[in-house]
């Protein structure tokens, strides 16, 4: 059977959601699917103006889709996928954008797996531990590169956006967007927008 039979292409798009040229930072919240109050957190940080949200699904993927359909804005899948039948259950889920590591395949499968996120709209976060995987990300066309804080100094290509896989001070101005996992709920997110205001 197709994998992408029944998937409907994203029209969320994480891409533009994080874009602000670097002018400031967009604090994603980190939640796990296995949480409770999954769909009223999600729905909360919605209404508090959350630019994206990214859910660990883990196999749980009933309870993502249901956090995905509870809100407007764009929903990362937050675990490391390496098939591509993985991208088709995650968009067909709800997912806008979907994590990748340029080090867990061969270069060919990663252009493969960029290419099927991208043919479902999805945006496609290629995590990279060096600048050789930064390359390889490159060469996938790879709208997203995702470093941690301190790899911030490696080179990005033009037109990439840079999205930290934590968040720390010092990756404001450096990144688009960083994901955070003390953001649990829409009062945390409050209370680190009024800061960042101060």
């Amino acid at each position: 059977m197709d994998p992408r039979a029944g998937v409907t292409p994203s029209i969320r798009n994480f891409a533009h959601a994080i874009d602000r040229q670097r002018q400031a930072l967009e604090r994603i919240p980190v939640l796990d699917a296995q949480r409770a109050d999954l769909e009223e957190t999600a729905r909360a940080l919605d209404e508090a103006e959350a630019a994206a949200l990214a859910v660990a699904a883990g196999d749980d993927l009933g309870r993502f889709a249901a956090a995905s359909r509870a809100i407007s804005i764009p929903l990362l899948r937050a675990d490391v996928l390496a098939e591509e039948f993985r991208i088709y259950e995650s968009r067909a889920a709800g997912a806008d954008a979907i994590l990748l590591r340029a080090s867990a395949v061969p270069q060919e499968l990663l252009t493969r797996l960029v290419r099927a996120a991208t043919s479902t709209h999805m945006a496609a976060c290629v995590a990279c531990a060096n600048a050789d995987e930064v390359a390889r990300a490159a060469a996938a066309r790879a709208p997203v590169l995702a470093v941690e804080p301190a790899l911030l100094h490696l080179p990005v290509p033009p037109r990439t956006l840079v999205l930290a896989l934590s968040f720390a001070p010092a990756v404001r101005g450096r990144a688009d967007a960083a994901l955070d996992h003390t953001l649990v709920d829409a009062a945390s997110f409050r209370r680190a927008l009024s800061e960042e205001d101060n």
